[in-house]
C-alpha cells in the first residue's frame, strides 16, 4: 500500500513538471511569434546600446526580451560578455558555447572563452580556444595577443614572440603588442631589440 501511494506520488510529481515544461514550451512559442524581425532588431539594438554606455544589467534584461530561439551569435556573446562582467562566468561560458553551436566561424566566443580561462589561469584550455578563434579567423589579432599571453604565463617567450609579430603585422598601433613583444625579446636575452621597441614607444609619447 506504502509503495503504491509512493508511485502514485511520483506520477503526479512527473505530471506536474511535464505541465510545466509544456507551459514555458508554448509560451517561448508564443514569444517568438510575437516578435517580427524588425521588433528583434530593434531589442537588440537598444541593447547593444544600453551596453556600449556601460548600462550592463539594464542591457541583459532587453536582450532576455528575445526568445531563444531567436537570438542569433551576437546576442549570445554579448549577454556571455555581460555575464563576464558581472563575475557570473560559468552562465557566461554558456552562452558563448551556445555562439559556438550557431556560428559557422565563431571566433569571438571562442576568444572570450579563452579570455576566461586565461583569467582563472587555465593556460593549456585558454590556448586552445585562442587557436580556434584563429582558425575561424586568421585576421583576429587579438586571438594573437591573448595566445601569446598563455605563453608568456608559462615562459614560452618564443612562441609567445612570434604570436606577438604576427599580432603587430594585422594591427600596428596597439600599444600592449609592443609592450609584451619588448618583454619577450627582454625575457630571451635580446636587451637591444627589447630597447629599441622601447625607444620607439617612448618617441611616440612625446
Amino acid at each position: 500500500m506504502t509503495s503504491l501511494i509512493k508511485n502514485q506520488t511520483l506520477k503526479s510529481s512527473v505530471s506536474g513538471i511535464l505541465v510545466i515544461f509544456l507551459f514555458f514550451l508554448v509560451q517561448n512559442s508564443f514569444a517568438s511569434e510575437l516578435y517580427s524581425d524588425k521588433d528583434i532588431l530593434d531589442i537588440k539594438n537598444e541593447a547593444f546600446a544600453l551596453y556600449s554606455t556601460n548600462n550592463k544589467k539594464e542591457a541583459l534584461e532587453v536582450l532576455n526580451r528575445i526568445p531563444q530561439n531567436r537570438r542569433d551569435e551576437d546576442v549570445f556573446i554579448v549577454i556571455g560578455n555581460i555575464y563576464d562582467d558581472l563575475n557570473q562566468r560559468g552562465i557566461a561560458v554558456e552562452n558563448f558555447n551556445k555562439a559556438v553551436n550557431i556560428s559557422k566561424k565563431p571566433y569571438k566566443a571562442y576568444y572570450n572563452i579563452g579570455c576566461i580561462l586565461l583569467k582563472k589561469k587555465s593556460y593549456d584550455l585558454a590556448e586552445k580556444n585562442f587557436k580556434m578563434s584563429i582558425k575561424c579567423n586568421k585576421e583576429f589579432s587579438y586571438a594573437y595577443y591573448n595566445l601569446a599571453s598563455c605563453y608568456i604565463a608559462t615562459q614560452q617567450y618564443s612562441k609567445a614572440k612570434r604570436q606577438l609579430i604576427k599580432a603587430l603585422s594585422l594591427k600596428a598601433d596597439e600599444k600592449d603588442f609592443y609592450i609584451n613583444l619588448a618583454y619577450c625579446y627582454k625575457m630571451l636575452g635580446d636587451n637591444k631589440a627589447a630597447q629599441k621597441i622601447v625607444d620607439s614607444l617612448n618617441k611616440v609619447k612625446s
